[in-house]
């Protein structure tokens, strides 16, 4: 992979370049490592979570199973939040059988669709969290792998909270406790005075419970006023670690939410170095929390920029989120974005991605390092996220772009740009040295996504990017350890044309490490599957998932491979390779009698977000099939909701009705966008069940199977 970040860096930050390049540097990895240890972590061929459902910000959850969960919140205006399940090792994702088809929400009775995250405990339970609009907070906890979940409607008991985060120490049920904190939007109104902090800004909050669903104390602990509360982790004896931002003077004291510009300064970390158990909360007059209790917690600063002689921030801190992670050795790492600001706090410079760590449990923080000093060509760095394995070792995943974003135009910096932007992941194994934070630790680099995830600005200012700014990709992305040390991203993947009110339409992408080391000195190096090209098998897994159960896929719905050639210089050739085509018939216990059997493929486009286009075969009822390709569309309301694939040209195509059977299509290639040297990137094969079929319109359907993913370069 050395070779390969080699290229990635003497394209001099042209992304143009970047993606033409992309597939000749990867070649030239694969064959220059062979049977030697990588030094530079390197990735597999991006896995889609959903194929039809837009969203963003993912959350991403393992068990010790390797069972792994994937979350995203669809919006306020569908109070729906979405969880998926992988139990083929990130191969294949279907909604938790818990859901009720097709909208994918869990069934449980509490609207939600505002923010959502993900927890498992060593029980092997999974916990849900779900933000409804910006009143009160879902939880919900399932015992069976998402097929049937417990839920409270009312885990805040306070209207004007925002982002939920939860964790799990050991099982709550147990002795363990899970934790959620969440920001209070309507601070100090009869709970505190305005001595405290900015009334009407954020606090900041905690409570607990035993089973997921019974959370005390409630109405939730007020702790201090913050910017936007950014994560929560727990330690192994039950000590709790809550980070924000916020507005913090000279003299280490937090002063507010943000400056006069809505501008942060400052990281800090909430300290309960014996957990947090009081079942009634304590009213805050006048001081903090930690001020009124410091043995209950304490706060740190981990890093505060300088103030101006107006009282505002000289730069902006976070630009959302600043992600916390804790290391097997208890110690703590934070990771954000940052910028410097001009005097009327509009951006004015690139935006760098900074890590901070800890040693001795947050109460002392070393000298921030800047992560994105390893990629110089890229000069806008957003939302980073950071995992933690052995001590020292840390990955770091996050959206960067070599463009520049221009400013006074608001929203600022990375709104006001429109850009190529790409998934990228540092990694360090020697971030603490000596039992002391590094001040120069070194970090390799690699790109996650295989080309660029997104086209056009992306917006950090929330929930206030109603002009000027694209949050089509939401607000953060997500990196866990998996049970190698391995890292599991999820991220948010536009490649389409499907822009709804100048938002773009994303999927959720996933992508497992399969070479380089491991975050856990034990394993050394990780070890996987060398990325596909040419043709791919056929999942572990294939099966309908709603409505509680699992039902397995009927023959005719089971993929055994799929591959792509071009016979000739105007067309490609898709074969899917199905258990038994002996009949087109599948029942209507699968979801519906309309089947469809189907490859999806991903192409860049060097002047805007990419395409993704379509072959497939359909049989309505057992009926003799249709063929036919296309390019996504969606179905939309204030923005793209659901991609359809609907059928734009009828092709020449046939099947065997054997065991196994052979689907063979045939698509021009000036159907699917007329550049015969076009890579094709991500080409998976699919079975679907429908309700009605495709030609009828907005259709939603139901993942059955499908095979990995893999790629074509003609």
């Amino acid at each position: 992979m050395q070779r390969m970040v080699s290229c990635f860096l003497r394209s001099g930050g042209r992304l143009a370049l970047i993606i033409v390049l992309l597939s000749a540097c990867a070649a030239t990895f694969w064959l220059s490592s062979a049977g030697a240890a990588s030094k530079v972590p390197a990735f597999g061929r991006g896995v889609i979570v959903d194929h039809q459902r837009v969203t963003g910000e993912p959350s991403i959850a393992i068990d010790s199973q390797d069972r792994i969960y994937v979350s995203a919140p669809f919006g306020f205006s569908t109070t729906a939040s979405y969880v998926w399940r992988s139990t083929d090792h990130g191969e294949s994702f279907h909604l938790v059988p818990g859901n009720v088809s097709p909208y994918g929400k869990p069934n449980v009775t509490c609207v939600g669709g505002g923010d959502s995250g993900l927890a498992v405990d060593t029980a092997n339970r999974l916990y849900f969290v779900d933000l409804q609009g910006l009143t009160d907070v879902s939880n919900s906890v399932s015992s069976d792998q998402g097929a049937f979940w417990l839920s409270t409607c009312n885990a805040a008991n306070a209207t004007g909270v925002d982002r939920p985060w939860i964790v799990a120490f050991g099982d709550p049920q147990n002795g363990g406790a899970l934790y959620q904190t969440v920001d209070q939007t309507g601070q100090c109104i009869g709970a505190c005075d305005q001595s405290l902090g900015e009334v009407g800004s954020n606090i900041v909050e905690i409570t607990r419970s035993q089973d997921g669903v019974t959370f005390t104390p409630l109405p939730a602990q007020q702790i201090e006023p913050d910017g936007i509360v950014s994560g929560i982790v727990t330690d192994s004896a039950g000590g709790v670690y809550i980070a924000h931002t916020g507005l913090v003077d000279g003299s280490g004291k937090i002063v507010g939410a943000s400056d006069a510009n809505g501008n942060d300064n400052a990281v800090v970390v909430v300290r309960f170095p014996h957990g947090y158990s009081t079942t009634t909360a304590t009213p805050l007059s006048g001081q903090t929390l930690c001020q009124m209790q410091p043995s209950t917690c304490t706060t740190s600063v981990a890093y505060r920029a300088a103030l101006d002689s107006s009282g505002n921030s000289t730069v902006t801190v976070g630009q959302d989120f600043t992600p916390i992670a804790i290391d097997r050795g208890g110690n703590l790492y934070l990771t954000w974005s940052q910028a410097a600001v001009d005097g009327t706090g509009n951006v004015s410079g690139s935006s760098q991605i900074y890590m901070a760590v800890s040693t001795d449990h947050g109460a002392h923080w070393g000298v921030p390092v800047q992560v994105s000093a390893a990629t110089p060509s890229l000069q806008t760095n957003l939302f980073p996220w950071i995992a933690a394995g052995d001590p020292g070792r840390v990955d770091i995943v996050w959206y960067g772009t070599s463009t520049l974003g221009s400013c006074p135009n608001q929203p600022c910096g990375s709104g006001a740009i429109q850009a190529h932007w790409l998934v990228m992941m540092a990694q360090s194994l020697n971030a603490i040295v000596n039992g002391s934070p590094n001040p120069t630790p070194s970090f390799t680099t690699t790109q996650v996504s295989e080309i660029s995830n997104h086209y056009g600005a992306i917006c950090t200012m929330g929930i206030g990017c109603t002009t000027g700014g694209d949050r089509g990709l939401l607000d953060f992305l997500s990196v866990t350890v998996g049970p190698n040390g391995e890292a599991n991203v999820v991220w948010a993947d536009a490649v389409n044309r499907n822009f709804v009110g100048g938002t773009s339409s994303a999927l959720i992408a996933f992508n497992r490490q399969i070479a380089g080391p491991s975050l856990y000195a034990s394993v050394g190096q990780v070890s996987g599957p060398a990325p596909a090209s040419g043709s791919a098998s056929g999942s572990q897994d294939a099966f309908y998932s709603a409505n509680g159960t699992t039902t397995a896929a009927s023959t005719n719905l089971v993929t055994q491979s799929a591959s792509v050639s071009m016979p000739d210089p105007q067309h490609y050739r898709f074969r899917i390779t199905v258990q038994n085509l002996s009949s087109l018939i599948v029942s209507p216990i699968l979801g519906g009698t309309d089947a469809v059997w189907l490859v999806r493929w991903e192409v860049p486009d060097l002047n805007g977000a990419g395409h993704t286009y379509f072959a497939a075969m359909e049989s309505d009822g057992g009926a003799a099939p249709s063929f036919f390709d296309g390019e996504t569309s969606s179905i939309n309301t204030t923005h793209g909701k659901f991609l359809t694939y609907p059928p734009a040209h009828n092709i020449q195509g046939s099947y065997t009705a054997s065991s196994p059977g052979t689907i063979t299509l045939t698509v021009p290639i000036t159907d699917v966008g007329g550049n015969s040297k076009a890579t094709l990137y991500s080409v998976t094969a699919l079975t679907v069940t429908q309700a009605t079929s495709s030609s009828s319109g907005d259709t939603i359907f139901n993942q059955i199977d499908s095979t990995a993913p893999f790629d074509f370069k003609p």
